[in-house]
């Protein structure tokens, strides 16, 4: 009994040992919680409070500004504008459909725009994973500058005009008695019915009734008081007024936007090119470089130089609060203060050989042309001073700003405006006679005064090849033959060369292979027997070779690869490598690299033969009888080759004019000046034009003199090399 008092009492006395310890634990363990909430709450109350406001924190990719595209002497080709896009952020949005009532009149959404937005906003508010994805509501959102070339407004009284809900077309309201212009006074054509009309010189477009020609929809008032200089188009400050009202919109945001233009629209549309977004499988198949709606260029130096354009994206880190409101950083906590900014790195700018002033005489030529291309080279070393192809398109709007209408026009136009005829390859027909000639003096198969006879005609091999004149030529020699350009006397030395003589000459002098200028073009066809043998119905025809020889039926070069040759032919027999771009500079304009390249290697054709096809090209314009001799100029001494590509076409279903256009064949010229001492050539084909000395002749010969009387290419002994 003894013994049990006594465990007890031990029992006891341990339990109120173990209990004292626990107690000074929990007293403990409160002293610290305390401490630490009088931490918290008392000096760290205000730190803990504003980062009790941060909602989300967001990384956000800073697009790079991509490099300028410049002419030669640094005026920009394509460049960029700073314009906004309008979003909403489903999450912060009170009531959609009053934010979208207001945005409507605004930003002049249509209606079918607006319920686009709603059915968007509705997916993504329903989903967690989608509610803080932005909705584009409208991109191109200009401010003070036109947000077509960059130009910046001017300001101009009041221009009332009316917009269409349902179509979106703008419209400014005219008097039914007026038929004039008012903004410039040009003659209105009218429609059928009267009720719209359209301005030939500002591309107005005016109604005589407040409902919308197209739709009958009724058309709302508004008005602009900005004007461009440069397109004359009116336009408002559209960010300034939204920003100025963003208060009262919940989950819409303006953002910067940076947006590409081409300030001389169509003038270097097919050498330059445009952007476009990039496609889900580029994404894909570049993912450390695109991200969905990054844009990538898509024709010509855009695309070619992409690498050098683009730059590099940079990371912004974002806080904001839980009605979306963007928040300073909270410097005072390290982990969100230290998380980095990069800055994205921009693309460099690329120069380019072309002149502006050089294009426009160009394009001046060619504005009578259906369908017509124009290179003008340096012969000394393939340097491209200007290249224009006629129609031409408007990159700006292939820079996501195509309408339907105009996507239709383009794809509808049958002189295709989006292909780039100085790179496209046609049979170079008597163009060609001058490489002919020479694969017929270097090999010894004639000389320079062989004798031939042309009575109009060539039989052989049971067919007959006509020449053009079909009365004859009568005995020619070599020089006489090139400057009247007769057929039979190029079929016999065709033949007496044959079809993989001809082949090999011509891939001397880089046709039948791409030149590898910074630009989209075709390779062209050099045919040989082999050629012929995969290609052709029957495989090889001993006529094939005759056709060759004359540049016609399937031999195909382009007019950049023509004015190539010709440079070679007249710069002493080198080789020459086509190049559009000058150099690489940085945003500040210093050097990064320069592109500009010399002759090449020698060809392999000896002086006497070069002097004697050159005074050949010479008595092309100065032979009464040579093809080009009505075009030649007084104070310029032209040298080069005409040619007429046979071309005729038909085609079902076509507009009557259209048709009489395709029966006609193609017109050619390679000239070259001054014939003394060259420094350009060109190169000029007028589809379905006619006969080449006739049509392309005078085209050539008015830019060759207005270019040197304009000082804008070299003169012999500028820059020897």
């Amino acid at each position: 009994m003894i013994g049990d008092v006594s465990f007890f009492k031990g029992a006891l006395l341990e339990y109120r040992a173990q209990n004292r310890w626990l107690i000074f634990v929990m007293v403990l363990f409160m002293s610290f919680l305390g401490g630490r909430f009088f931490q918290l709450q008392v000096m760290g109350g205000k730190k803990y409070e504003k980062l009790a406001e941060i909602n989300q924190v967001r990384r956000v990719r800073i697009p790079p500004r991509r490099g300028e595209i410049l002419d030669r002497h640094g005026r920009a080709l394509a460049t960029n504008i700073d314009l906004h896009r309008v979003v909403i952020i489903p999450h912060y949005v009170d009531d959609i459909d009053d934010v979208l009532i207001r945005l409507q009149a605004l930003m002049r959404l249509t209606d079918e725009r607006v319920d686009e937005i709603r059915n968007t906003y509705f997916d993504y508010i329903s989903d967690k994973k989608k509610r803080f994805r932005e909705i584009d509501v409208k991109n191109y959102v200009n401010g003070a500058s036109c947000p077509i070339d960059g130009t910046r407004l001017d300001e101009v009284s009041s221009t009332h005009y009316h917009w269409c809900k349902q179509c979106g077309a703008e419209y400014v309201l005219l008097p039914k008695t007026q038929k004039e212009c008012p903004f410039d006074k040009g003659a209105l054509a009218f429609s059928s019915d009267g009720k719209k009309a359209t301005c030939p010189v500002c591309n107005r477009v005016f109604v005589t009734e407040r409902l919308c020609p197209e739709d009958g929809t009724p058309l709302l008032a508004n008005e602009h008081h900005l004007r461009c200089s440069r397109c004359r188009k009116d336009y408002s400050d559209d960010a300034a007024v939204l920003l100025a009202r963003l208060h009262q919109f919940s989950g819409v945001y303006v953002r910067d936007q940076i947006v590409r233009a081409y300030p001389f629209g169509d003038l270097f549309a097919h050498t330059v090119g445009y952007l476009n977004e990039v496609t889900a499988e580029e994404v894909a198949l570049h993912p450390e470089v695109y991200r969905p709606g990054d844009l990538s260029g898509r024709r010509g130096v855009e695309k070619t130089m992409e690498e050098v354009l683009r730059g590099r994206p940079g990371e912004e880190v974002t806080f904001r609060d839980r009605k979306g409101r963007k928040m300073a950083a909270p410097t005072s906590e390290p982990t969100l203060a230290n998380l980095k900014y990069e800055a994205a790195v921009p693309g460099n700018n690329v120069v380019l050989t072309l002149d502006v002033e050089i294009q426009r005489i160009l394009q001046s030529a060619l504005s009578d042309q259906h369908s017509a291309a124009i290179v003008v080279m340096d012969v000394r070393n393939g340097e491209v001073l200007g290249m224009y192809s006629a129609p031409s398109f408007d990159p700006n709007e292939w820079s996501g700003r195509l309408t339907r209408d105009r996507k239709k026009y383009y794809d509808e136009n049958p002189y295709y405006p989006m292909i780039n005829k100085a790179t496209t390859a046609f049979p170079p027909a008597s163009t060609f006679k001058v490489l002919t000639a020479l694969a017929a003096l270097n090999t010894g198969t004639i000389t320079h005064d062989t004798s031939i006879n042309c009575p109009g005609y060539y039989d052989y091999a049971g067919h007959r090849f006509g020449c053009y004149n079909k009365y004859g030529h009568g005995d020619l020699q070599l020089e006489k033959a090139l400057s009247a350009s007769c057929d039979v006397y190029f079929y016999r030395i065709g033949e007496w060369l044959g079809m993989d003589r001809i082949e090999e000459y011509a891939m001397k002098f880089g046709l039948g292979r791409r030149t590898g200028i910074e630009i989209g073009e075709e390779a062209g066809v050099v045919p040989s027997r082999e050629w012929h043998e995969a290609h052709s119905r029957g495989g090889f025809q001993p006529g094939f070779t005759l056709s060759t020889a004359v540049g016609q039926k399937d031999i195909k070069a382009t007019p950049l690869q023509m004015a190539m040759l010709l440079s070679e032919v007249v710069n002493g027999g080198f080789t020459v490598h086509p190049f559009v771009v000058s150099r690489v500079e940085d945003m500040q304009g210093n050097l990064v690299r320069s592109l500009v390249r010399q002759r090449g290697e020698a060809i392999g054709i000896p002086t006497e033969y070069l002097d004697v096809v050159k005074r050949a090209m010479v008595g092309t314009y100065d032979d009464p009888d040579g093809t080009g001799h009505a075009s030649r100029l007084d104070s310029i001494r032209l040298a080069g080759k005409t040619g007429t590509a046979e071309a005729r076409q038909v085609k079902t279903g076509v507009d009557p004019y259209v048709a009489q256009w395709l029966a006609e064949d193609h017109a050619w010229i390679v000239t070259y000046a001054p014939a003394d001492n060259p420094t350009i050539a060109v190169a000029c084909i007028v589809e379905h034009g006619g006969f080449g000395g006739s049509v392309a002749g005078p085209i050539v010969s008015k830019v060759i003199y207005r270019l040197f009387s304009a000082g804008l290419v070299p003169k012999p002994g500028d820059g020897e090399q």
